[in-house]
């Protein structure tokens, strides 16, 4: 008996045995992404600890898998999947990202931080919310898209420089511009190309950033308040931008090809005379001459249609311990004036490799570019002769452009004739940059990690600007004239971190970090101009220069056979700093955060070379407690306070400074050079300091599928930075730094930021945003620090004008407000009517101490509200977004109008806008800077339109298999605006400094602003 429950116990253990053994199977496949196999993706069967990681090909096994198992799939930056097995032996998956995890980690200043333990006030823009089209440098790719950051181009020119402004203007003299960091390594305050006046006028140099190809940006970070910006002391008062490039991504290598096109055409002109409108306006005008008997559209005559061409190709990849990515990039931008246009080449490298089980990490990355900017006459303050855009706005369309000989006609008062200047000017700017860093991170143990960077960031730029001897104009006549003027910067940085990220307990974690950096800054150019060349082909003026009978007070070279009038070298500039941060969190309610940064600069007087930068910040995370209200998904309140520095101002301004000056020999009186002392030695000098106090709210409903934040922001600068000319018996344009005791400049706003996904399914998306912006900018106490009439800047250009400002800095007004006599219409005789503002019965429009004379503040070239809205919808594969952005509140000087567009002007024999015939206006009234030439900047601007296809590549598809995606896109750019500004457009900013204080809102003949369309695709594989 014994033996037969024996037997049958063992043939039941057998079956069972054997039914286990049969239920089990091995399940393998493949697992990818949209571009491609994935490895390093974890699998697990649920419930159990048997798993497995997918292979460099994305390909895994996994064996002694239940048939009714399920396999649990996983990796960082992607949604987990649960798949049943039901008793298949292959499942290949495809991995989605999860778009909230990606969104959760942000930059700070050395170091990311999750979303939702943000203290402070900052803002993340992805490349899928970067602006469409044509963009040729990073600022312009989040125009719009941030609270609270202003970005005005100073014109529509390829490759021109831009205004931008985190929270307002905090500074007279030391620097507007927040701080940019690329990489980890802080870019220099300091122009990298030459703007210089050479006979035309004076022109601004090129956008800084431009040498950044905006297709390998993988983020834009935006720190706005002084709790994230602390981190960066001396150098973060003005907010600070950080870029991240792209890097491979793990997997199978891909590779990605984009090309486009575009065309682009002006978006909006001057209503100038047509030739019949004219000649009866000019009769009227007392000018019965006028009728030269032709008929041309001058302006029409400069412009093209432009056409724009970009390509850019990348080929990255990845493993479990590194990756790499290679790009090289190719933009050649048609300006819409003839002959301008910019040609842009780039090459970046992008390394990261880990060694010792992963203990050390090497990160390494290259960007090379090299710019051709070719530019015209166009010049910021050219006088009564004109540049291209003034000359071909006033011609006279009854001229022809050429005399009956063939030669271009020359008006007698020296007006210049456009075509003659398309053909005998050229202005050449050659860029070439390399930028990049080297660093290693090595985990000393878990949690605390040490980190070495090293960066350099070099620059040569060389502008070369021929005019023919054949252009024949009052400045150049029958002489020609070659001008070359060169930059070169050589950046370096060193920096030593020690983090420490832990949990310290189960309810509390530390994210820390202490540092040491240096950065060493050096700045050097020349100008060589000369005159009187032999030749009529003015292409062939640099390329001799011995040819030139003139070198104006030059020194030769005979070594390299080259003439130098000028060269500048500045002193070195050298930042040692000492910083730390700690972040707390408590029971993932409570967050505090304190950061200290200590700067040491060699801008400034001994004993005064280091700054002390502190701020705190804390946040509470109200959804996480148990009262509160279900209405609410997210709900965090934050509050910060800290102190920032500025010091953009020039090195060596706290030292005693000699060079070469140009002087009158008193026997010979001739122009001899002699040492002088150029600046006097303040060594109390010391930094702008900027503290600000920031207030805000994060909110969430249904899921947060409707979210947003509420910043309120205060933020005061004092010991503001001012240069002073040295009191006599000085040498004349000597000049001293000191701070201002007493002045300060305050910003104040409110900001709001709102996202919503109005329709989330699996085929159709719908989600909007909206960004305000409500901003105060004023100036107190200026008049107490040796300016009792105020700071006057904003000086206007044009024939009559000379002289005449238009800004002033005043208690208790804002920062470059306009300052002008009130018009009030023509009397009888067709003279200008004043206000008298002081009510004295005499008309006095002159500057004067304010309330002393019939001047008054008009208004301000700050906006009050900034405004961006964005809606992207995608169905299938078809997607769709719009972009507009505006700004309201503030004012603009139309300064060509001004200059061009009078009764006189139409005496003179020049053209004007239709407006002015009929007005009431004698053409021999004086030509006064007023509020006639003051008009709103309100706009709201259309700034983008995309329409995209998506194909996805597929292997059942001959037709498709051979890409894993193919998108076609087209891009409407600037397709309107509505503004009631009549020029141009008014987003714009002509450079009109009174000896060295900026201006701001002017605008004087800058170069229209185009509308673009563009064709682009985009293929991966």
């Amino acid at each position: 008996m014994k033996s037969m429950i024996l037997k049958k116990l063992i043939f039941l253990l057998v079956f069972l045995l054997g039914n286990m053994m049969f239920s089990q199977i091995t399940v393998s496949g493949v697992i990818s992404d949209a571009g491609g196999p994935i490895p390093g993706v974890n699998v697990l069967i649920r419930g159990t600890s048997n798993g497995a990681v997918s292979d460099f090909d994305g390909n895994y096994t996994i064996d002694n898998v239940a048939e009714d198992g399920i396999l649990v799939f996983s990796y960082v930056g992607f949604k987990s999947q649960e798949i049943p097995v039901n008793g298949q032996a292959t499942i290949n998956v495809t991995m989605q990202e999860d778009a909230a995890e990606l969104e959760q980690v942000v930059v700070v200043g050395y170091g990311t931080v999750r979303k939702k333990d943000l203290t402070g006030s900052v803002a993340t823009v992805k490349p899928e919310d970067f602006n469409q089209g044509v963009q040729t440098s990073p600022d312009q790719l989040i125009q719009g898209r941030v609270a609270g950051v202003n970005i005005t181009q100073s014109s529509g020119e390829p490759g021109a420089g831009s205004s931008i402004r985190i929270r307002g203007a905090s500074s007279i003299r030391a620097g507007n511009s927040p701080l940019i960091v690329v990489d980890g390594v802080p870019l220099t305050d300091s122009d990298v190309s030459p703007g210089s006046d050479t006979g035309i006028g004076s022109s601004s140099a090129r956008n800084p950033l431009n040498f950044i190809n905006p297709n390998d940006i993988a983020s834009i970070d935006v720190l706005k308040d002084a709790s994230a910006t602390a981190i960066y002391g001396s150098r973060g008062a003005n907010g600070v931008i950080i870029i991240t490039t792209k890097k491979g991504k793990s997997g199978k290598p891909q590779m990605n090809f984009s090309v486009s096109t575009s065309v682009g055409s002006i978006a909006n002109e001057y209503d100038l005379l047509s030739g019949d409108a004219f000649v009866q306006a000019a009769n009227a005008a007392g000018n019965p001459g006028a009728d030269l008997g032709g008929n041309v559209d001058p302006f029409d005559e400069i412009l093209r249609s432009a056409v724009i061409q970009s390509y850019d190709f990348s080929y990255g990849g990845g493993s479990e311990t590194g990756n790499y990515r290679l790009s090289l990039g190719l933009l050649d931008q048609e300006g819409i004036i003839q002959g301008t246009g910019q040609q842009k080449y780039n090459a970046t490298v992008n390394l990261s490799e880990k060694f010792f089980n992963n203990r050390l990490k090497i990160d390494a990355r290259v960007l090379t570019s090299f710019i051709q900017d070719d530019a015209e006459a166009i010049s910021d303050n050219v006088g009564a002769e004109g540049d291209l855009v003034s000359s071909a706005l006033k011609w006279n369309p009854t001229r022809n452009f050429r005399s009956p000989d063939g030669s271009f006609d020359q008006p007698s008062d020296n007006q210049r004739n456009p075509l003659a200047l398309l053909e005998y000017y050229d202005d050449r700017t050659e860029t070439s940059r390399i930028f990049g860093n080297i660093s290693g991170t090595y985990e000393i143990f878990e949690g605390l990690n040490y980190k070495f960077n090293f960066g350099v960031d070099r620059s040569e730029a060389t502008r070369g600007i021929e005019q023919s001897r054949l252009l024949n104009t009052n400045n150049t006549i029958d002489r020609g004239r070659a001008d070359i003027l060169t930059i070169k910067t050589f950046n370096k940085l060193f920096e030593h971190t020690l983090s420490y990220n832990k949990d310290l307990t189960d309810d509390i974690r530390l994210d820390a970090v202490l540092g040491y950096s240096f950065q060493q800054f050096e700045r050097k150019g020349t100008s060589t101009t000369a005159f009187d060349f032999a030749s009529d082909d003015q292409s062939r003026y640099i390329d001799n220069l011995n040819s030139a009978a003139t070198f104006p007070t030059g020194i030769q070279n005979e070594a390299l056979n080259v003439f130098f009038n000028s060269s500048f070298f500045d002193p070195t500039s050298e930042l040692q700093s000492f910083f730390g941060r700690a972040n707390l969190n408590f029971f993932d309610k409570y967050l505090v955060t304190a950061t200290l940064r200590a700067d040491g600069s060699s801008r400034f007087g001994s004993g005064n070379e280091y700054g002390y930068f502190p701020s705190a910040a804390f946040a509470w995370k109200i959804i996480n407690e148990d009262f509160a209200p279900d209405l609410f998904s997210d709900l965090k309140l934050r509050v910060g306070w800290g102190i920032t520095g500025n010091q953009a101002f020039p090195a060596g301004s706290a030292q005693e400074q000699f060079g070469f000056i140009r002087t009158t020999d008193p026997v010979t009186l001739e122009t001899i050079s002699i040492v002088a002392q150029i600046n006097a030695a303040n060594p109390d000098l010391q930094w702008e300091s900027t503290s600000t106090i920031n207030a805000g709210i994060d909110f969430g409903f249904f899921d947060n599928r409707l979210s947003g934040s509420i910043d309120y922001f205060n933020k005061v600068t004092k010991d503001v930075l001012f240069r002073f000319p040295t009191v006599q018996p000085a040498v004349p344009n000597s000049f001293f730094w000191r701070n201002l005791d007493n002045t300060e400049i305050i910003n104040t706003g409110v900001e709001l930021g709102i996202n919503a996904v109005v329709v989330q399914s699996d085929d159709l998306t719908v989600d909007v945003g909206l960004n305000l912006s409500f901003l105060d900018n004023k100036i107190e106490n200026v008049t107490q620090d040796n300016f009792i009439n105020g700071i006057i800047t904003g000086s206007i250009s044009g024939q009559g004008l000379s002289g005449q400002n238009a800004q002033l800095l005043f208690d208790d007004q804002a920062l470059f407000a306009f300052y002008l006599p009130i018009f009030e219409g023509f009397d009888s005789a067709g003279a200008p009517i004043f206000r008298d503002v002081n009510g004295d019965g005499v008309i006095n429009t002159d500057f004067g101490t304010p309330g002393q004379t019939d001047r008054a503040f008009v208004g301000d070239p700050n906006p009050d509200i900034l405004v961006g809205i964005r809606a992207a919808v995608s169905y299938k594969d078809f997607d769709a977004s719009v972009y507009l952005n505006g700004a309201y509140g503030h004012e603009i000087y139309d300064n060509t109008a001004n200059a061009l567009f009078t009764s006189a002007a139409l005496r003179r024999g020049e053209n004007v806008t239709e407006d002015i015939v009929g007005n009431g206006e004698d053409p021999g009234a004086p030509n006064t800077v007023s509020t006639r030439f003051l008009q709103s900047g309100d706009f709201l601007r259309l700034t983008n339109l995309t329409l995209g296809y998506t194909i996805k590549g597929s292997d059942d598809n001959n037709l498709t298999s051979w890409f894993n995606s193919l998108r076609v896109s087209v891009t409407g750019q600037n397709l309107f605006v509505i503004t009631p500004y009549n020029g141009f457009d008014p987003e714009v900013n002509t450079n009109k400094q009174v000896a060295g204080v900026p201006s701001f809102g002017i605008d004087y003949t800058a170069f229209p602003r185009s509308r673009q369309f563009t064709l682009g695709v985009n293929m991966n594989f």
